[in-house]
Order: C-alpha cells, then structure tokens, then sequence
C-alpha cells in the first residue's frame, strides 16, 4: 500500500463502517408492520422500541469524541462495528419486545461513534477546505445505507423473511469490523493534540452559535429520521395503498436525494461563502417540498415520492452544520466537535419517533385493520407531520443568528 493511498484506505473503511451503522439504523422502518404483527404492538410501542436507539446514539456522541480525539479513530470504529453487529443479532433474534429494545440500544450504542469517525479521519487526512466536500460524500455514503435498509430490505424480507435477513447484516458488519481493524493504522491521529480533550467541549458549550448550528442539524434531519426511517413508509401506504415494498421506494428516494443534498450543500456554500446563508436558503426549500407533498390532495404517488425527494434534497444541508459546528473550535478537536453536533442532530430521532407515535395514536379514529392491528388514515399522518413543518420553520429563523468567522472579524 503506497503512502499516497493510506488516507483513501482509512477513509474508505470509514465510510464502510458508516454505511453498515446507517443500515442497521433505519432498517425497521419497513420492518413497521411485521413488529406490529409479529409482537402485538401498537404505533406507540413501536415507535418508542425503535427510538431506544437513539437514547445511547446521542449520550454516546460526546464520549466517542473525545475517545477519538484522545486515542484516535482506529480502535473506535473496530469496537463500535463489532458492537453494531451484535446487536442487529440480538434484534433479529428477538423473542420479546424488551429484546429488541435491547438489540436497538446495542445499534445505537456502537452507532454513535460512525459519522464522528469519518469527520476525524476526514480532518486529519484531507484538506481542511475540503472537509465539508468530503462530509457530504460521507452523508451520501450513508444514504446508500439507507436505501439497502429500506426499499431493497422490504423485498429480500419479503422474499426470505425479516428475521434471517436482518442475522445475514449483522455478520456482513461484524466483517467490516475486522477490516477496519486489519486496515486502519493505529496513530492515525497526532499524539501532541490528544492533550486537553475536554478543552473542545468547553468551547462548545459556551458558544451560542453551536447550540443554534445543531438545532438547525436537528430540524433538518427530520425528513431521515423522522419520514424516512420510520413513519414515510405507513404514511404512504395510507395516502396510496400501495404495498410495503412499494411504499419503501419513498425512504429509499429520500436517503438517496438527502446524500446527494448534502454534496449540493457544499456546493452552494462553497459558491455564496457562507454555510449559513445555503442552509436558510435550502431550509425554505424543504419546508415548500414537504408542505406540499404532506397537504396537496392533486399528488399522484410519484408526484408525492419527487416531491418528498427534492424536500430531502434540500435537507441535505444538515451537513453543513458538521462544517460549521468544525469551526467552532480548533482542528485538533475535530472528533469532540462532530459528536456534540450529532447529539444534537440525533435528538430528532430520540425525540420525534416517539412523539410521533404518540400523535399517531392520539388523533387514530378507533379503527383496526381485518388482522386486528391499529388503522391509521391519512388524517392522522397529515395532523401529525406538522411537528415536521413547525420544528424547521424555528430551526430556520435560530440559523439567522448564528455568527460565521467572516462576521465575527
């Protein structure tokens, strides 16, 4: 392996660890009504089990950060893969309810340390102007994730059933935590800025700009975590009728458009100077996308799927805010920085997964389907997407006070 290709190498591991975490997260959103079936759950039930994820997926993102920082990425994405892989096992085992809590909280324990490994690596292999470039390719990467874990996922479970599936991933993964083991050299982060790793969080805590810059992150995650990972899926089977397989094909243009979104957001920041005059920008975009894709009753299925597409798009300036959030602090915290953005990025899956569900049921009608699982109808999606509508328009108007660099000179 020649000098010139070990950043690449690192960096392609990474981005393999990132993709398997993505899937392993959004996987259930297709899986939605065979739990119900399978388990006797209800809206309620299944949005808090699959939201266990998130409860150690965003307590995590600062310790994996500051552990990155301190003894470099390496160690990190070998435990954090191996860890991932056992618990989609113990998911796909599941017998019980509570145990596939349990295989959700090992998934989001191990998961947290993905996309803050990619952005030290990133940092410390590739040029600092390119970083949020790099990001964007990492989100796409991920995205990729997604659509394996939704609309492809729907049909091989359809054809093999969920449970042999989702066994097969978890050792496809617990092999890419061998790779990144075997091909990532240990030190890949120098030792003289391992001291003082708390010193980035300290900066980042006082600094209302970071505070504003993740909640930004957060609201406009919402399309993924909340549409796509979760609730896109029966939303548009209730609007359309269409199968689950079909309706997957939804989640599936959302990753793919959100991963492309997050290229074409560094691109017009690149191209206006400011981060934060592409994500309002792009912010009214998604608002205009969703709204009316959620609302207008003249959709047709595909117009509805390019519509929630292009809001997704949109969304894909959620990346920046890892560009923003990395220029808080100096470069040597680059690990601490992306975990305290993705806390509070993840909170959009720990907060308005259940929430939702909750919503869900609160404005059901009663109604059960001919298998005796709740009957949700459209009504109830549309009063429930609201949540999406009014979360960005604040995260929007906070984005308008963050301070850039060039304003603080």
């Amino acid at each position: 392996m020649s000098k010139a290709t070990k950043p690449f190498i690192a960096v392609i591991i990474c981005w393999m660890f990132y993709l398997f975490a993505f899937f392993a997260r959004v996987e259930p959103g297709v899986l939605v009504n065979d739990l119900m079936k399978d388990f006797s759950l209800n809206a309620t039930q299944v949005g808090a089990i699959v939201s266990t994820l998130y409860i150690p997926y965003v307590a995590m993102q600062l310790p994996w950060g500051l552990i990155s920082d301190k003894l470099g990425s390496r160690l990190v994405i070998f435990l954090c893969c191996t860890v991932c892989g056992i618990g989609v096992l113990t998911f796909g085992l599941a017998t019980a309810p509570w145990q596939l809590s349990c295989g959700r909280f090992l998934i989001g324990l191990s998961a947290a340390g993905a996309f803050l490994s990619c952005g030290k690596v990133v940092s410390e292999v590739m040029p600092s102007n390119k970083y949020a470039f790099y990001m964007g390719i990492t989100t796409f990467i991920g995205s990729l994730g997604g659509v394996l874990g939704s609309g492809i996922t729907a049909k091989l479970a359809e054809s093999f059933g969920w449970r042999p599936l989702t066994c097969l991933i978890a050792t496809i993964g617990l092999i890419v935590g061998v790779l990144a083991f075997v091909c990532i050299r240990k030190g890949t982060s120098n030792s003289s800025e391992r001291e003082n790793t708390l010193g980035g969080l300290k900066l980042l805590s006082v600094n209302p700009s970071a505070w504003l810059i993740g909640f930004y992150g957060c609201a406009s995650f919402l399309p993924l975590s909340a549409v796509a990972e979760l609730w896109g899926t029966p939303f548009i089977q209730a609007r359309f009728g269409v199968s689950t397989s079909d309706a997957s094909i939804c989640s599936s243009v959302i990753f793919v458009c959100f991963g492309l979104g997050s290229i074409l957001a560094a691109k017009i920041a690149e191209k206006l100077d400011s981060n934060k005059k592409a994500c309002i920008i792009m912010a009214i975009g998604l608002l205009i996308s969703f709204a009316i894709a959620i609302y207008s009753n003249a959709l047709s299925f595909w117009s509805c799927v390019i519509l929630f597409g292009l809001g997704s798009t949109f969304a894909g300036s959620s990346t920046l805010t890892f560009d923003m959030a990395y220029k808080c602090v100096p470069n040597k915290y680059a690990g601490t920085s992306a975990g305290f953005n993705n806390m509070l990025i993840m909170l959009s899956g720990i907060v308005f997964q259940p929430l939702m569900g909750r919503l869900l049921d609160f404005f059901r009608d009663g109604k059960t389907n001919p298998d005796g699982t709740p009957l949700y109808e459209l009504g109830a999606y549309r009063n429930t997407f609201v949540i999406i509508v009014v979360v960005v328009t604040f995260a929007t108007i906070g984005m308008s006070f963050v301070k850039e660099r060039s304003e603080q000179k």
